[in-house]
């Protein structure tokens, strides 16, 4: 979690660069999951920012995704955070595909285990658990409940399958990722620091799947 002071400080630089895109509080949280309020609450200090990746979406949403715009202001906001906190840049706007691999892999447990949901009355409610309710892989080896794919209830076998089948994706989907990456690399796109950061949360993700003896990639 962000720390109060450090969050409006951040709040108030998101709110001007939201302001010179002429973008509604209301729009962006409508694509982010919060209320006009809960947003305008952030930007004035009032409430903290939920973690790095809001700011980064927040910002991808304004510019619409023009990277080099975006990397404008994460390195302001980089600057105003002093080391508190280190929001990563993109590399270019023609290398998209590398989509901040950084933020793929969720380090803050808040995201993971909370469920959000509106209530009767239409008031947005976060609930906190001590499990990660938001992670499949919970669920999938979870044995203490039954577990259902559209009211067709999984058995233990249904559950190994499906975990092996989104484990083999994601382990073919950076992969991918590595082979774009090198060959960016490979025509001097990007440079040896941007391609050490990279290779390292690709690395990060892999082993976080197949465990810390899966190796070098």
């Amino acid at each position: 979690m962000i720390e109060k002071e450090l969050s409006s400080k951040i709040g108030e630089e998101l709110k001007n660069a939201r302001k010179e895109y002429k973008v509604s509080a209301q729009k962006i949280g409508d694509v982010l999951g919060y209320s006009q309020s809960h947003i305008s609450g952030i930007e004035n200090g009032t409430k903290i920012i939920p973690n790095k990746n809001f700011i980064t979406n927040y910002l991808k949403f304004i510019t619409n995704s023009n990277f080099s715009k975006m990397n404008f202001y994460i390195n302001k906001i980089n600057e105003i955070a002093n080391g508190e906190i280190e929001i990563a840049t993109y590399i270019d706007e023609n290398t998209s595909i590398l989509d901040a691999f950084t933020y793929d892999f969720e380090s803050d447990s808040s995201q993971i285990n909370s469920l959000k949901y509106e209530k009767r009355n239409g008031e947005d409610v976060r609930e906190p658990f001590d499990f990660p309710i938001n992670d499949l892989m919970f669920h999938l080896t979870d044995s203490e409940n039954p577990k259902y794919y559209n009211k067709i209830k999984l058995n233990t076998s249904d559950r190994e399958h499906i975990n092996k089948y989104i484990e083999d994706y994601i382990v073919l989907k950076y992969k991918i990722h590595l082979a774009q990456l090198n060959d960016l690399y490979n025509k001097h796109k990007i440079n040896e620091e941007s391609y050490n950061q990279e290779y390292y949360q690709i690395d990060r993700i892999l082993k976080s799947v197949k465990g810390d003896n899966y190796g070098k990639l």
